[in-house]
């Protein structure tokens, strides 16, 4: 074996035991840790939580507005908050309001406002408002959505009233989110604590299990980062999801606080979609660890918020929130939490100077191998258009794919795990082989001209260019969601410039290291692309292989 193709097969195993390292901890960092016993009495507890919500589910019996099952849910939360409230710190008022029920007529809903008395003496505006909704679809008990997020808030009480807030916190329980955010629009529009809200805190889900989420936030986003860096909450995070749900048609409760210029944090979990408004939504299929790190972060949030941390407005700013106005401007920052363990955040300024810098170091490097005889510029123009080939057509063999399994409904035989996983496997390798196979064609070629390192170096100028350009028009669209592809391209930037000071450094051990740096960008984020969307974005998942794979393709290019 010649001295390249061992150096090849090194990197290749490093590359593989760097994937299952990472794939591994993914693995094991997605599950919420255990729910651990408290004895601060001001802490969250999810032992208590899970008694709250088999207190309120009870029978399991639908909640969906203007049913028996609706009426009586309201009743047995009357009776918690009276208990909850009994010592006079938590006191409970209601809306009531008309609106359209699920069958197009006007039906009587009722929003129930509690009050957590704060230790400020003089329990002036702005306040926190915790939100969550107590009704439910029709089809189930609606143990997930939303009743882990009624339980989650009246834990929170129970633990404000132990030991009290900075300042006054409001806790919302909405009616009627399920049929159009009535509850939440009702309050905005109409109730008079809403002018004195400054801040909001939402609970809602979209499954039974996983981690939780701050899938949305206000409008300032290096504000809201901040908050989210210095309490390092165990719910996961990231910009990109932010940018995401910001242009999807869907809605929560937070829409109406976000139209009404509120700033704050959604919170929301999404693992076992299949659960999701259906009867299997159910105590029993809701992990209970999973509500308690939504109890838990939604308690760090209110109570830095109601101590006037960032991102609440400050006395001078406050009188612009007790008029009608739409949202603030956009203020984008990038934000990340890396496995859990802490939150990488940058303004998104810096995401500009990174992407110029980085077209400026490869243009660099590129002319100066040019001068070695290592690369040359019409291979990297043909790189670059294996690399856009590759994406072309990973993304239109993923939609194909995706469409094709839905129509046939493979996707719901009972296979041996579950059906999304395989799904997604599969449409990842998809856009594997869309890079790989232009890949390959194209140095073979180049080799018969050259040698071998031309040929890799050419591939690893094409692919790079190509994704800067990308993160070029993702920053300019949506700059919050630019850390997948900037994150590796930095790294290949620096190993790219650390090969032309050390000319013994070849692009397979530079592909290792930016190989690794997509990886650790992207695999946190697949359970949640495929809990969130499935097979729906079968083009995209395909995507996300292809730029994998152009990440670390001089390791898949044969040698000579």
């Amino acid at each position: 074996m010649t001295n390249a193709r061992a150096s090849r097969r090194r990197a290749q195993i490093v590359m593989v035991c760097a994937i299952t390292a990472i794939i591994t901890l993914v693995a094991t960092r997605d599950a919420p840790e255990p729910i651990l016993p408290s004895a601060d009495p001001g802490a969250f507890d999810g032992i208590r939580a899970s008694e709250e919500l088999r207190r309120f589910v009870a029978d399991g019996t639908p909640r969906a507005v203007a049913t028996p099952g609706h009426d009586a849910a309201r009743e047995r939360l009357r009776t918690r908050l009276t208990e909850i409230g009994s010592g006079g710190t938590a006191l409970f008022t209601e809306q009531t309001f008309f609106a359209r029920g699920w069958n197009r007529t006007a039906v009587e809903m009722t929003n129930i406002l509690v009050r957590v008395l704060g230790v400020s003496a003089e329990h002036r505006p702005p306040f926190v408002l915790l939100s969550a909704h107590y009704d439910c679809v029709p089809m189930g008990p609606g143990a997930g959505d939303n009743g882990a997020g009624v339980a989650c808030a009246l834990e929170i009480i129970r633990a404000l009233t132990a030991v009290p807030p900075p300042n006054d916190v409001f806790v919302l329980f909405c009616d009627g989110e399920e049929t159009g955010l009535q509850g939440a629009r009702a309050f905005g529009l109409e109730h008079p604590v809403w002018p004195s809200i400054g801040a909001v805190v939402n609970l809602d889900a979209r499954g039974s299990d996983g981690p939780v989420y701050v899938f949305e936030v206000g409008a300032d986003g290096p504000a809201h980062a901040a908050l989210l860096s210095a309490l390092n909450t165990p719910a996961r995070t990231t910009s990109l999801a932010a940018e995401a749900y910001r242009r999807m048609p869907n809605g929560t409760d937070f829409t109406v606080y976000l139209r009404g210029g509120r700033p704050g944090f959604n919170l929301a979990f999404v693992g076992s979609p299949r659960n999701y408004h259906t009867a299997e939504d159910t105590i029993a299929n809701l992990d209970p660890r999973t509500m308690n790190q939504m109890g838990l972060s939604a308690l760090a949030f209110v109570r830095a918020l109601s101590g006037g941390q960032s991102p609440m407005p400050t006395p001078s700013e406050f009188a612009q929130w007790s008029t009608p106005q739409t949202a603030p401007p956009i203020q984008s920052a990038v934000w990340f939490d890396l496995f859990g363990f802490f939150i990488v955040r940058w303004p998104a300024w810096l995401s500009n100077v990174a992407i110029i810098g980085s077209f400026v170091a490869m243009a660099i490097t590129l002319r100066s191998l040019r001068r070695a005889s290592v690369a040359s510029l019409i291979g990297s123009i043909v790189g670059s258009a294996g690399a856009v080939v590759g994406l072309i057509v990973a993304a239109a063999a993923g939609t194909f794919i995706s469409f094709a399994l839905n129509r046939l409904n493979l996707v719901e035989m009972p296979w041996p795990i579950q059906s999304i996983w395989w799904g997604d496997v599969s449409l990842l390798l998809v856009g594997f082989a869309a890079v790989v196979i232009p890949s390959r064609v194209i140095a073979r070629h180049r080799i018969t001209r050259r040698f071998s390192p031309c040929a890799s170096w050419d591939g690893w100028f094409g692919g790079w260019f190509v994704m800067i350009a990308l993160v070029a028009v993702i920053a300019w669209f949506a700059p919050g969601a630019v850390h997948p592809l900037l994150v590796p391209i930095v790294v290949a930037v620096a190993l790219t410039l650390l090969a032309l000071r050390r000319r013994s450094l070849s692009p397979d051990w530079c592909a290792v290291g930016s190989g690794i740096a997509a990886v650790a960008m992207w695999a946190p984020l697949e359970p949640a692309f495929a809990d969130a969307f499935g097979l729906s974005l079968g083009g995209f998942t395909a995507v996300r292989g292809a730029l994998v794979m152009i990440a670390c393709r001089p390791l898949c290019d044969p040698i000579e």
